[in-house]
């Protein structure tokens, strides 16, 4: 037996048969196919999301042209491929356009059929920009991923680090245009602490615009209006810290009169004074409390006699003219629900009658009580003429009265304390009843306080004692809240240090010096105060803490603008004391 090869045939020889076996090829001969030649065409930037086209290099002639595969696309999804040529392959009777493309990721290139390809840049990006530092929220709908990102403009790659968290603000300082599918998104650069990264600008939302207003309605000279979503800045327990203020906390008073209230019917003429009975040893805290003129009692029009027997609030005018003092009837069963009014005391002329010959500090109060009793003196009408007393309407509580000087409006809450739903009113200066009423939530746990303040620059605050403990604010401590209250924008947010303390068990106001730049917190019978432009970073030493004596209700405090004299405003009966250092 023997092998004979002839003619690519090899012939088996044996006992007088043979087979034929025919070789096969190492490899198949590629399809041949006529193409055009390659033209320039505009550069132009595509995407691919195929899985199974694939691009090739071209060998032959243009009659016998050979398609030989190089890249399978799956590989290069999430990244560009750029076109510079063009030419048409001719498969059967169809014709087919092929670009000639290099890709950016590697440098790839060969032609692909058009086809596969889709306009636009995919995961190259523009060279970020630095913007002005400013804050951000998660947007509550959204999960948002915060990325890491990597490479080159031509080629970027992302990978997610973490989501971001509703309960952060984020710090803004770069922005970045990068390219997806076709698509221009934004990514903003942001930071909280340790994290930091890339994310969708859609899933993030700036600060500023949080809590603008839209109108609701319009009746009757109140228009009313409405923000959507919380109002309150996004924070974590965890970064909240308190300032040692303990040693001044006073417990509940039981109120009584003054010592002649009854003795005189009322009709003070002595001056009391409330003595400062402790102190911290700073300039701020060194004060007593002296008479100034005792409040009207009755008033004619009214549902019943005594009906000024309960002032909560008092604010005085930008210019000190005018003295505006809020009271309620306190006949409803809910706070929101209480009955009030204003009273505006012509402040200058009362004072130049209150220092006129004869003249007494009970001159208010008989004037009012002679006018309910229908007889009156020529001083009494004089009285009488300073005062201008505004209608009834439903106005809550009302121990929050404050003028914000920069707008030089007059805002007060009437509803905080039954739904997570605040409503605070401006009132109007001439009409003494409300002509602006706007509704916010802060937060779904978070309700809003029962006292406001405004500084100079315009700023609202108002403070709360904690009442469920978290690790870091224990039971009675007090957080502060700093934001923007007006008809286009309610926005708030928790100062991130407290005070381990509040000044008594009873929150009754907070008012702003505007001479000397502190907050004050009043509590019954206790009163501290803290730099405004250093909160977020007290020391224990900047808590200025009084504690006085006398039994009385504090319900406000309230601070001149042109100089830097404040009153108390007390009940039993009501009555306003003048600030005096000691």
């Amino acid at each position: 037996m023997h092998w004979a090869i002839k003619a690519g045939i090899g012939v088996l020889v044996s006992a007088g048969s043979f087979t034929a076996i025919v070789s096969q090829p190492t490899h198949a001969s590629a399809a041949t196919y006529r193409r055009t030649a390659a033209t320039k065409v505009a550069s132009k930037p595509y995407y691919t999301t195929s899985n199974t086209g694939k691009t090739y290099t071209f060998s032959g002639s243009l009659k016998k042209t050979k398609m030989h595969a190089n890249h399978a696309l799956k590989s290069y999804h999430n990244s560009t491929w750029t076109r510079t040529k063009q030419a048409y392959v001719y498969k059967g009777n169809r014709k087919v356009r092929y670009y000639y493309v290099k890709s950016a990721k590697n440098g790839a290139t060969g032609w692909v059929a058009s086809s596969y390809l889709k306009a636009g840049k995919d995961y190259q990006a523009k060279t970020a920009k630095k913007t002005t530092a400013s804050a951000y929220d998660k947007v509550a709908s959204h999960t948002g991923k915060i990325y890491q990102v990597s490479g080159t403009n031509k080629y970027v790659k992302l990978k997610a680090k973490t989501s971001l968290n509703a309960n952060l603000v984020y710090t803004r300082t770069k922005t970045r245009v990068i390219y997806k599918r076709g698509r221009a998104y934004t990514y903003n650069y942001v930071t909280a602490g340790s994290t930091h990264g890339w994310v969708v600008s859609g899933d993030i939302v700036s600060e500023s615009s949080i809590g603008k207003t839209k109108v609701t309605s319009k009746a009757n000279g109140l228009t009313s209006y409405a923000t959507s979503g919380n109002v309150l800045s996004p924070y974590r327990s965890q970064d909240f810290s308190t300032v040692n203020s303990s040693g001044y906390t006073m417990g509940k008073i039981t109120y009584t009169y003054d010592s002649d209230y009854s003795t005189t019917n009322a009709f003070q003429t002595a001056v009391h004074t409330l003595p400062l009975t402790k102190s911290t040893n700073d300039t701020y805290s060194k004060y007593h409390f002296k008479t100034a003129v005792y409040l009207p009692i009755d008033y004619p029009g009214f549902s019943r006699k005594s009906i000024l027997g309960n002032p909560q609030s008092a604010a005085f005018s930008k210019d000190d003219h005018y003295l505006y003092v809020m009271y309620n009837d306190n006949q409803q069963a809910s706070d929101e629900n209480q009955t009030g009014w204003v009273i505006r005391y012509d402040w200058t002329k009362l004072n130049q009658l209150l220092n006129a010959s004869g003249s007494s500090l009970s001159m208010i109060r008989r004037a009012t009580n002679r006018y309910y009793r229908g007889t009156t003196t020529a001083l009494d009408r004089q009285v009488l003429a300073c005062m201008k007393v505004g209608p009834q309407f439903k106005a809550g509580h009302v121990q929050s009265l404050a003028l914000n000087p920069k707008t030089n409006q007059l805002w007060f809450i009437k509803a905080y304390k039954n739904s997570t739903t605040a409503t605070v009113q401006r009132l109007s200066m001439s009409t003494l009843k409300p002509n602006a009423s706007v509704n916010f939530t802060l937060k779904s746990t978070v309700h809003m306080g029962s006292v406001l303040s405004f500084d100079n620059s315009g700023n609202a605050y108002f403070w709360t004692q904690t009442k469920s403990a978290w690790p870091t604010a224990p039971v009675n401590s007090v957080k502060f809240y700093k934001g923007t209250l007006g008809v286009n924008r309610v926005h708030f947010s928790l100062v991130k240090q407290g005070l381990s303390q509040a000044p008594g068990q009873v929150l009754q106001s907070m008012s702003y010096n505007s001479n000397n730049g502190r907050l004050y917190l009043v509590s019954d019978e206790s009163i501290f105060s803290v730099p405004a432009n250093k909160l977020g970073k007290l020391s224990s030493a900047d808590v200025s803490r009084s504690n006085f004596s006398g039994k009385r209700e504090f319900e406000g405090l309230v601070w001149q603008h042109t100089s830097n004299t404040g009153y108390l405003l007390t009940n039993k009966g009501p009555e306003l004391m003048k600030v005096v250092a000691n």
